[in-house]
């Protein structure tokens, strides 16, 4: 009976292993398959199909299918993970502002580049947005209005501007980049910086002077 007992004991510890396995293989899949989907929508918009994707991916199209049975689930999947992604921005640049303000700075600049490589989660917010997109969108604008009123503590920008402002000025620019192409990052980093300067942000604390950080393209720094 003792032996026994131990065998099942085993096996459970072996079955629990491959479920935990698969678990981690399906995430593991999961991820590519929506970073892939990421790329191929940003490249030809919605147009993209789910061949491409499981090509870019490298698994196949059943392995897409498993983990977004249609097409709509794997554009929300991907649009909540750029919601995701704008807001870690946000938090990045708020990290390494650490009080001084500038991170304010350091989120439009991440944001307009970000915003002009990948466009499908604004398509898509325009239209019906999932509860989990509006509560990752949600975080994102508290975080946004915190860099916002730790930049009007700091006299980085004027006293009066409010996170609405900002609000309205990263929605305006990010909906351009997302609907018009010939939108360059020359255009959108030079009216960036008319906005900005007109918020209050002293001329020193924009590029190319100050580079903000990794997301800006250090080629057109001097732009």
């Amino acid at each position: 009976m003792k032996r026994s007992a131990t065998a099942e004991g085993v096996m459970r510890s072996i079955a629990s292993a491959d479920g935990r396995l698969l678990r981690s293989d399906g995430r593991r899949n999961r991820d590519l398959v929506v970073h892939a989907a990421l790329e191929i929508f940003a490249e030809n918009g919605m147009l993209g199909t789910v061949e491409q994707i499981a090509t870019r991916a490298g698994v196949s199209r059943t392995t897409v299918y498993r983990s977004f049975p249609t097409r709509q689930a794997l554009q929300i999947a991907v649009a909540t993970s750029q919601f995701a992604q704008i807001h870690r921005i946000a938090l990045d640049a708020q990290q390494r502002s650490a009080g001084s303000g500038v991170g304010l700075v350091d989120f439009v600049f991440g944001a307009f580049e970000y915003n002009q490589a990948n466009r499908l989660y604004l398509e898509l917010f325009a239209g019906r947005p999932t509860p989990e997109m509006v509560e990752v969108h949600s975080a994102s604008r508290r975080t946004i209005a915190e860099l916002t009123d730790e930049a009007r503590m700091a006299g980085v920008i004027r006293p009066e501007v409010t996170d609405e402002d900002v609000a309205f000025f990263c929605g305006g620019m990010s909906w351009r980049l997302a609907t018009d192409r010939a939108t360059t990052q020359n255009d959108w980093r030079r009216i960036a910086r008319f906005v900005l300067v007109g918020l209050g942000v002293p001329d020193e604390l924009l590029p190319p002077r100050r580079v903000p950080h990794a997301h800006l393209d250090p080629s057109v720094a001097d732009a």
